[in-house]
């Protein structure tokens, strides 16, 4: 094995303080899991070169033979002063899109997040730095400007997902027959997690012990939080994934589209799903394709943004989504123009 994997292996056996572990424990743990070809001197060498990079917290005890080694009790992960441009840059990436994360990790993760910036200010002309400039996340969609979350609700519910403790709070809502939304208090929250989807910030939940449904809520409709000491009475399963929740539900359908050739761009290379085919159709302008997909409102919106360069020909329901939907836009805009007629002209 590598010098560079046997420092690694090294570093695996070494506990944080108070304990602490002597160079032959070591050397033994290395021979156990495959560095056969390696002395003492080697490790006791490994163990000081890791010590004196002094990125690994790697401390010893001399006081006494044999010398005894342990990682620091106030070793942060890593040594702020020794920061480079690599590492500044991906802390820099990680603090643009860290809303998610915990609490706790994130005020961890503070200094290291200054310490990236200042790393790259030092250095504005840098490859580095014209990365982070150059480099972005953008939605493809219609940009929205956001809502204002309640600032103090969102750390809570962040909290109480981390410690897995109910929540109570006030949550706006629509009740069926109602268009107004109203705010209702609810006791015994189970926060399940969070997801960013589109841009847009969603805490999904369940409500008591008994009811299975789950809930996903934009967070500006959850206000005056408060965390209980109550642990969350449901929880997800081994199988399941809170990226996937939306869809779960979703009937598979074997979807067939006509698009035109010269949209056909729009598909090419990027795929509805791993079954997607292409071929010619009896239109000469025009190519047949099919998918299986799920038949969720995200697949519906990117259909609708295709116009007229799709024709849904597969399955008849979600056809005849579009026909009864073109026939209400053409409605609509046939009303408008008869009303535009009918206006007196300047």
């Amino acid at each position: 094995m590598s010098a560079f994997q046997r420092k690694l292996d090294i570093l695996q056996f070494v506990p944080s303080a108070p304990r602490k572990v002597s160079s032959r424990q070591i050397f033994e743990n290395l021979q156990n899991c495959g560095h056969h070809n390696i002395d003492m001197r080697t490790v006791q060498r490994d163990l000081v070169s890791l010590e004196n990079i002094g990125l690994f917290g790697l401390d010893v005890d001399k006081r006494s033979k044999p010398y005894g080694w342990f990682i620091n009790a106030y070793f942060k992960k890593l040594n702020l002063s020794l920061m480079d441009g690599n590492t500044a840059l991906a802390f820099k990436v990680l603090e643009q899109s860290g809303a998610t994360l915990p609490n706790s990790t994130l005020k961890e993760m503070q200094p290291y997040f200054a310490k990236a910036s200042q790393v790259l200010e030092q250095d504005s002309d840098s490859l580095l730095t014209n990365w982070l400039r150059s480099v972005a996340d953008s939605q493809v969609s219609q940009p929205l400007i956001p809502p204002e979350i309640d600032a103090t609700s969102f750390e809570r519910l962040k909290s109480a997902i981390f410690f897995k403790k109910q929540i109570s709070a006030d949550i706006k809502r629509i009740f069926s027959g109602g268009n107004e939304m109203v705010w209702k208090h609810y006791d015994r929250v189970n926060p399940m997690g969070l997801v960013k989807q589109d841009g847009r910030q969603l805490f999904v939940c369940t409500f008591g012990s008994l009811h299975k449904r789950r809930y996903a809520l934009p967070l500006q409709f959850i206000r005056n939080v408060t965390v209980t000491d109550e642990d969350c009475q449901q929880e997800f399963g081994e199988q399941e994934n809170i990226q996937t929740l939306s869809a779960n539900n979703k009937e598979d359908i074997k979807l067939q589209l006509l698009v035109k050739n010269k949209s056909l761009f729009l598909l090419h290379g990027y795929r509805l799903s791993d079954d997607q085919v292409i071929t010619q159709s009896i239109q000469a302008d025009k190519s047949l394709l099919t998918a299986t997909v799920k038949d969720t409102n995200k697949l519906r919106a990117f259909l609708r943004g295709l116009g007229d360069n799709i024709e849904v020909i597969a399955p008849q329901k979600l056809r005849q989504y579009f026909v009864e939907l073109s026939e209400r836009l053409f409605f609509a805009y046939q009303q408008e123009v008869v009303q535009d007629r009918r206006l007196p002209s300047d």
